[in-house]
């Protein structure tokens, strides 16, 4: 909605309905270079006051820079905050022309482009999204660097548990089947459905941690 020229108003993303009110989730991949500014254009558009970062970033590819350091691309400006934890970076998106917006980045020091996160690293994480979430509401941006494996991952393990609050049972297939219509690229391996159930034993075992999920 608010592209300059000479871009358009593409970007290889897609939009994942949520089971409750206004918790939709867009899903993407790592920005290159020439697409930071499609990206954030994404954010402010859809006025996504939470990302979640599964991997690392292209060095040659900041969304943000250090603390106070501004980057400035096209009509929009990013301050990152004096954020004091690394893995809930606080930015401030700006737009020359409309209001600034507030950013929480969640991420974890245990981001490895070649490795999936371990469960629990990704249920900690998923519950301080979910939380967030609970304050902020809107539209939650996840990112990863294809797209749709860890992205897909995070996403179907968020939709499942969401479900299950709702309709008091786990149903992983439909789940994915429902996020396939939207990116087909979704679960394609055996492995991404065992990791889900084994993330799902672990959140029933430890429904105390985990509660606020």
């Amino acid at each position: 909605m608010s592209y300059s020229k000479p871009r358009n108003d593409y970007i290889n993303a897609v939009i994942i309905p949520g089971y409750t009110y206004d918790s939709k989730i867009l899903v993407t991949q790592c920005p290159l270079e020439e697409t930071v500014v499609d990206f954030w254009t994404m954010v402010y558009d859809h006025n996504s006051s939470i990302v979640v970062l599964l991997d690392q970033l292209n060095r040659k590819t900041p969304l943000w820079l250090g603390r106070q350091e501004v980057l400035q691309f096209k009509d929009f400006t990013i301050v990152q905050d004096n954020s004091p934890n690394p893995e809930e970076l606080k930015l401030i998106l700006s737009h020359k022309e409309k209001d600034p917006m507030s950013i929480t980045v969640f991420t974890t020091s245990k981001v490895n482009n070649d490795a999936i996160l371990p469960s629990n690293v990704l249920l900690d994480l998923l519950k301080k999204v979910t939380e967030c979430w609970k304050i902020q509401k809107g539209p939650i941006t996840v990112v990863c660097s294809d797209g749709c494996s860890k992205s897909g991952i995070f996403v179907a393990l968020k939709l499942i548990l969401e479900k299950m609050k709702i309709d008091d049972e786990i149903d992983v297939f439909q789940v994915v089947r429902t996020m396939q219509v939207r990116r087909p690229e979704f679960f394609t391996e055996f492995d991404q459905y065992e990791y889900c159930y084994r993330c799902i034993k672990e959140y029933l075992e430890n429904d105390s941690v985990y509660a606020n999920l």
